[in-house]
Order: C-alpha cells, then sequence, then structure tokens
C-alpha cells in the first residue's frame, strides 16, 4: 500500500475492517466529479484550512436561524461548527468524497455534497455562500478545469436573492507570498497537484479587481477587508475607512497591530526577511492593502437588502473567540469587544486580558517607532526626554513598587503618548500577581536593547558588546541603574510571558532564556528567522571580528617596537660597559650621583642650622 493511501486510512484507532462495516450516512450527496483517494483536510499534506476568531465573528455576522448556507471547500471544524450552532441548514461542498464522507459522519447536522464545484445544481441559491478557503481548491482533476474567475462567478450564481457571500480571495503580492523561504514545500505537499494561476489575466489580482469582478457577477460589495498576517489564520481585518487612509486617528495603532501580527505569526519560521520592516514601511505609504495576506469581501445580491456595518480594524486571537474593534466614535478612539473570551484563561502565571483597555486620543505616537526613529537619527537628547517621561508614567502606575494588571508587562509598543501623556494600548496578558516595578521596566528597556541590536536598525552604540550593556546605557539615560540580577529577572519574565503566548515546554523555555541571555551584536532575530538579518548578523560578526584582529596586530607592533627599543638600549648599555670610553663615562657618572646625593644633604643640613 502506498504512504498516500495509508494515509487516508482512519487513524483515530478505529478498527479498518469496522469501517468498512460501518452504516452508510444519510447525510452525504454525490454530484460527480469526485476524487478518490485525496484529501484536502489533512494539513500536513496541503495548505492549512482556514480558521481563527475574526474570520467567525465575520460568519456569525451573517448567519443565523432560519437561512441556508453554502460551505464551498474546505475548511477547519471549528468554521463548520460555528455556523452549524448559529442555527443556519448548512451544505459543505467537498471535493474529496474521502473528506465528504468524514465530514457526513462528523457532522450529522449538516449536508455534505460530494464532488466538483462545477457540477452544483445551477438552481441551488442559498442565503449565504463562504468561501474563506478561496477558489483554489474547488475544480476536480476528474471534470471541467474552471480558471480563477470563473469559479467567483459559479459562487456568485449561487447566492440567493436577497443573499450574501463572504469570500477570500488570496493576493499573490502579499507578505506572506515575498517573504517565503520554503524551497521545495510545493513538491512536498499536495499544493504540487493544484493548476498554478498566477499568470492568470482573468485572476483578480487586487481588492478593486476582486470587486469589480463580483460586480460583474451580479453582486455588490457591502463591505472588504485586507487580512493579515496569512490567509489561513488571519488575525487583523482592515476594512475599507481604514485602508490607504494616512490621516485616520488609527494609523499609528494600525502598524503596532499587524507589526503584532507578523511577529506571532511567523515566529521561528525561516523567511527570507523580516515581514514586520517590510509592513511597517507599506503602512506609512498607505501601500498596506497592496500587501495584504487576502482580501475578505461580502458581496449581497441585492443592492437594497439590508447590509451588516462593516468594521474599520478587527483584532481576533488565532486561536479561541477573542475579538475587539478598534474605531473612532465621536471624536475619540475606543475599543470595543465583539467576541468575548469564552471563560478566564491564565497560564504561567498570567491572566488573559478580556476587556482590553487604549488611549481615546485621536492624536500621538507609538513610543516604539518614535524611538526607533530618535536612536536611527542620534537625537539623545529627545530620547532622554522621552525615555524619563516612560520611566515617570511607569512608576505612576505601581503602588509600593509593584505594578498590577496590563501596565506590568507593557513594552515600548504597548505605549501610546498623546498629548496628555503615555497611555497604554491594547494588551494580552495581565499577572496574576503583581510584579515588581523595577523587573517591569528593566523588560522594557531590555527588550528594546534586544530589538536594536538583533534587528541590525541604526543606533548611537554599534559597538555595544551585549544587550545587558545596551539596556544599562539605556536606563542610565532615564536615571536608573541595573545589576545582572534584575535583568535576568527581566528575562524570565520576558519568557513567562512568551510561554503563556505559545505554550512553550519547560525544556523551551530553558533553551529559550539562554537564547535570549546570550544576545550581542552579532546574534540574529530571536523571533523572526530573517535571512536578511541573519546575513546583517554575521556582517556584524565579521566586522567585529575584523576590529579585534587588527587591535591584535597594532598590539603585536607596538610590543615589537617597544621590543626593540629595550635592545637597542641593552646594547648601548653593553657597548658603554666593555670599553674604556664607556667604562669611564660610567664612574663618572656614578661619581656625579655621589656628589649630587651627598651635597643634597650637606645643604639641608645648612639649611636647619641657620634656622
Amino acid at each position: 500500500m502506498s504512504e498516500r493511501a495509508s494515509a487516508l486510512l482512519p487513524t483515530d484507532g478505529t478498527d479498518f475492517a469496522a469501517a468498512l462495516t460501518a452504516p452508510p450516512v444519510t447525510n452525504l450527496r454525490r454530484l460527480g466529479g469526485e476524487m478518490f483517494n485525496w484529501t484536502d483536510l489533512d494539513e500536513q499534506h496541503g495548505p492549512a484550512l482556514p480558521r481563527g476568531a475574526v474570520l467567525r465573528h465575520i460568519l456569525r455576522e451573517h448567519a443565523g436561524p432560519g437561512r441556508s448556507v453554502l460551505i464551498a471547500g474546505p475548511h477547519s471544524e471549528e468554521i463548520v461548527t460555528a455556523l452549524a450552532d448559529s442555527g443556519a441548514a448548512v451544505t459543505w461542498l467537498l471535493r474529496s468524497l474521502r473528506d465528504a464522507e468524514r465530514a457526513a459522519a462528523g457532522h450529522p447536522s449538516v449536508t455534505v455534497l460530494g464532488g466538483a464545484v462545477v457540477k452544483l445544481d445551477p438552481a441551488a441559491t442559498f442565503d449565504l455562500v463562504v468561501a474563506v478557503d478561496g477558489v483554489g481548491r474547488l475544480n476536480s482533476a476528474e471534470g471541467e478545469q474552471l480558471s480563477a474567475g470563473e469559479l467567483i462567478d459559479r459562487l456568485a450564481s449561487a447566492v440567493a436573492a436577497d443573499g450574501a457571500l463572504v469570500l477570500l480571495h488570496d493576493n499573490n503580492f502579499g507578505l506572506h507570498h515575498t517573504v517565503r523561504l520554503e524551497p521545495g514545500a510545493r513538491e512536498r505537499q499536495d499544493s504540487a497537484w493544484y493548476p498554478v494561476d498566477e499568470h492568470d489575466a482573468h485572476r483578480p489580482a487586487s481588492r478593486e479587481q476582486l470587486i469589480t469582478r463580483l460586480g460583474d457577477a451580479g453582486l455588490t460589495a457591502t463591505s472588504s477587508y485586507a487580512a493579515f498576517p496569512e490567509p489561513a489564520v488571519p488575525t487583523v481585518l482592515v476594512g475599507e475607512g481604514l485602508l490607504g487612509e494616512v490621516g485616520s486617528p488609527l494609523r499609528p495603532r494600525l502598524g503596532t497591530v499587524l507589526s503584532q501580527a507578523y511577529a506571532a505569526g511567523f515566529r521561528n519560521r525561516p523567511v527570507l526577511s523580516d515581514p514586520r520592516r517590510l509592513i511597517n514601511r507599506a503602512v506609512r505609504a498607505g501601500a498596506e492593502s497592496a500587501v495584504a495576506a487576502a482580501w475578505l469581501v461580502v458581496a449581497r445580491a441585492s443592492a437594497t437588502a439590508p447590509a451588516v456595518p462593516g468594521h474599520q480594524l478587527l483584532v481576533g486571537d488565532p486561536r479561541g473567540t477573542f475579538v475587539y474593534e478598534v474605531a473612532p466614535v465621536d471624536g475619540e478612539v475606543r475599543t470595543t469587544v465583539l467576541q468575548p473570551i469564552e471563560g478566564t484563561v491564565e497560564r504561567y502565571g498570567l491572566r488573559r486580558v478580556s476587556e482590553p483597555l487604549a488611549s481615546g486620543a485621536d492624536r500621538g505616537y507609538v513610543l516604539e517607532e518614535r524611538l526607533l526613529h530618535l536612536a536611527a537619527t542620534d537625537d539623545l537628547r529627545q530620547l532622554r526626554v522621552e525615555l524619563a517621561q516612560y520611566d515617570a508614567w511607569l512608576r505612576a502606575q505601581a503602588r509600593d513598587g509593584f505594578l498590577t494588571g496590563p501596565a506590568a508587562l507593557a513594552g515600548f509598543a504597548d505605549v501610546f503618548v498623546t498629548p496628555h501623556g503615555p497611555a497604554l494600548l491594547p494588551t494580552r496578558w495581565e499577572p496574576i500577581e503583581p510584579v515588581a516595578l523595577e523587573t517591569a521596566e528593566v523588560r522594557a528597556f531590555w527588550a528594546f536593547a534586544v530589538q536594536l541590536i538583533t534587528s541590525g536598525q541604526p543606533h548611537p552604540w554599534p559597538i555595544t558588546s551585549h544587550a545587558v550593556d545596551l539596556t544599562a546605557t539605556l536606563l542610565g539615560m532615564a536615571g536608573q541603574g541595573v545589576d545582572a540580577h534584575e535583568i535576568r529577572r527581566a528575562v524570565d519574565l520576558q519568557v513567562t510571558v512568551e510561554a503563556a503566548d505559545f505554550d512553550l515546554s519547560l525544556d523551551a523555555q530553558h533553551d529559550r532564556r539562554l537564547q535570549l541571555l546570550s544576545v550581542s551584536p552579532g546574534t540574529a532575530q530571536v523571533d523572526v528567522q530573517g535571512f536578511r538579518e541573519l546575513t546583517e548578523a554575521l556582517w556584524r560578526q565579521r566586522y567585529e571580528a575584523s576590529h579585534l584582529l587588527a587591535m591584535m596586530e597594532w598590539t603585536e607592533q607596538m610590543i615589537k617596537s617597544r621590543d626593540l627599543a629595550v635592545s637597542k638600549m641593552d646594547w648601548e648599555v653593553q657597548f658603554y660597559k666593555k670599553s674604556w670610553a664607556g667604562r669611564v663615562l660610567m664612574v663618572a657618572r656614578a661619581g656625579y650621583k655621589v656628589v649630587g646625593r651627598d651635597g643634597r644633604k650637606v645643604l639641608g643640613k645648612l639649611r636647619r642650622r641657620g634656622q
């Protein structure tokens, strides 16, 4: 039996013979064009399935009791379950017969269709058509092959007169494709079987082209979003009201939210270059839609049908149900929790923040971005001002030398400086027990020092030998000191936060702690493994090594020159000792020393007698 075929056997401990004799399912219909000996639901062999809290929230806004829903293509269990639990009549279309049989057995309340989308009944329409996996896995190898544009048209024709289509379309120009560094991934996975459509002139290549294509198919886009950081697990959705609007009060927050999303999405993954630097440049240029991972469009068949209001900035968890919105309301920026956390989440002494707070000011800047700019321009005076302001603000939050709440874990990227002073941006965790003020402050300064060293960005201290030294320098600018024990406690706190975010094992925490404590100018980035940044780190190592070699060579030359001078003097001394002229000079020199010494004694006695 081939490896491919054996991968399709039951893996949950079920006997294969029992699987063959199991009663047939009644909620499965075969349309034709089914793919045999194939699976799209196994993420080990193909692309990841769409999931995430923001997708579930958008779909729940359009699904509900009494509505018919068509799920087109492979989706994660959580997406299917969320739509089924909403009370809607769900139909799920899968091209793989094996996947269809498993889906029918696992979701008795869902009608499962096995076959290609081209075989779908043209007369069948639905109140909601969901295709957040895109259109890349709707064709079947057993029948007619439709282009991406024709697949979009086919989905649009399945929308009822007052229905809606929710489509997530992958962006071939997205950062996730640009920075991906996975040679041979296409051939190792089942993606090699999918048709290459990068040169398809009819495939929408931008958000505007996608909206136009849906319009030509008879749908009106009521809202659209740029999705980040990856199509399968988007954690940030940026709405039309914010895309490209450089003057929006949400722009400073947008850069920070996207940086955090890419840091979490590409953690410990080899990439061509750090996507955070690229997305920050795109945000400053108002081009975030052009480099988005995908575009999520909600389109309706009738322009007069009531539409769900869109959002400007949605942020959610890759797992769980937590979603909040940031939007300007009545002249101030507000944070609204749209989908709260189910229960209390506590890990490693930290508690998940269920009600994130944010500054309501519509003007200001993120402290980290300001400090990076000041460091790059060598503006030490203003850098001292900003660091001292942060130090004063953090100490004002403390009680008896301890910090509680989200402020205890706030770094420079979590602080928004308004005209009225610093304020806290939405954070993910807060400590259950209070954290010492010095530990929290040292962690923030240390994290910024690590960023300066490992990112290769310009700063006034390029020859600093260690992150500890740079942390001490930065704290000194704020009038504070630090010792090795405080640094270790700060690093332990950082490891605790990462353990809560990424469920690190004890061994992984130990290795991470050692890695963070050894950051030096030749260290590559400690979170996102960028090839460009690694090359920069190697250059810094060679640069430091060349300076050390030059200093060693200079020291060796100085030692040789001094040895030569001493040898010359010794030769001269030996020459004078062995010749008559030298002996006379040596006797005269000794006599001169004796006369001078005795003369000083006589003069001293005469002076004492005269007194």
